[in-house]
């Protein structure tokens, strides 16, 4: 079986992130992160990628990566594949480094790509490697921050640029603004599919790009990355059923909505049977009843009066 294909296009804008294998470290010394960073340039200077951020971490790494041609697997299989050759053999380690292959989340650049970068610069604060952001040499933080000129490769023209043209000092606006973050919700709370993050016309346009590809490469669970999330299924039901959210899962409570809420979960959202059920705190043979029940009526608009207001759902 071949590899599920990675979404790629031009112009599009990646988290990305790897992990060591089990419980081994990705850099264990200071050698080690400028040998990962030496290979990085070289990727970069090889597909013309933008790196907006990155972060080294003992385990793990984080990039912010953009794009201009179609060709992030490339250099992504190419760093990591650099990088674990030249450990096993500086450490004399056999077997995989990393915990499998990059994990990539495509994201909307202009509604998203500032609070990532935030985010990534952030991890080692959140990890509690360091107190401040500016501690950790191993991020983009600092480049930005102090306006350092090293690293050469990271793009720093946009990121500034969103403080304005008439900021007179982006740095300092920059600093305050990952100051701020610490208390911001993560961007990873809305993600979609797990590898998606922008708003719905965002999430359309990569319906449509998916749809162009081989779907017997691309896994079921990221095919549809517009579908519903739990929290708007949970919103739309008590919306249309004039029911408080808190009982929507409640059985006995509002047993209408209980019953297109759990069908919808499955349904549009498509949340595992386990989960849904756990969530109703019933049996994962009720909810596939249920379910059932409304498929053999005619769906969800012949099931329920106000039923037909759900449909967009689907």
């Amino acid at each position: 079986m071949s590899r599920p294909l990675r979404i790629e296009y031009p112009g599009a804008v990646y988290h990305v992130t790897a992990r060591a294998n089990g419980r081994q470290q990705l850099f264990t010394c200071i050698e080690d992160g400028s040998t990962f960073i030496e290979f990085l340039e070289r990727e970069i200077a090889q597909h013309k990628w933008l790196c907006h951020a990155y972060c080294l971490l003992e385990d793990h790494y984080h990039l912010v990566i953009e794009t201009p041609e179609a060709n992030l697997g490339r250099g992504m299989g190419r760093l990591n594949m650099a990088y674990s050759q030249w450990f096993g053999r500086k450490h004399d380690q056999r077997g995989h480094l990393f915990h499998g292959r990059y994990k990539s989340i495509i994201l909307q650049k202009e509604r998203h790509l500032l609070e990532v970068c935030r985010h990534v610069v952030l991890n080692p604060v959140r990890l509690q490697a360091v107190n401040r952001a500016d501690h950790w040499k191993w991020s983009s933080y600092r480049p930005f921050a102090f306006e350092e000129r090293e690293p050469n490769w990271l793009y720093r023209e946009w990121i500034l640029g969103q403080f304005g043209s008439g900021c007179s000092d982006p740095a300092s606006a920059w600093r305050d603004y990952v100051e701020e973050g610490m208390n911001a919700a993560s961007p990873w709370e809305i993600l979609r599919a797990g590898h998606y993050l922008g708003d719905e016309a965002f999430l359309s346009d990569i319906t449509e790009r998916i749809r162009q590809l081989p779907l017997d490469q691309v896994p079921a669970k990221i095919t549809n990355p517009a579908r519903p999330t739990a929290e708007k299924v949970l919103q739309s039901v008590a919306a249309v059923s004039n029911t408080s959210q808190d009982l929507l899962l409640d059985r006995k409570a509002a047993p209408e909505a209980f019953k297109a809420t759990v069908y919808l979960l499955r349904r549009a959202s498509n949340l595992p049977l386990l989960e849904v059920a756990e969530l109703a705190d019933v049996s994962k043979g009720r909810i596939s009843q249920i379910q059932r029940r409304i498929e053999d009526n005619g769906g969800i608009s012949e099931s329920f009066p106000w039923g037909d207001k759900l449909t967009n759902l689907l």
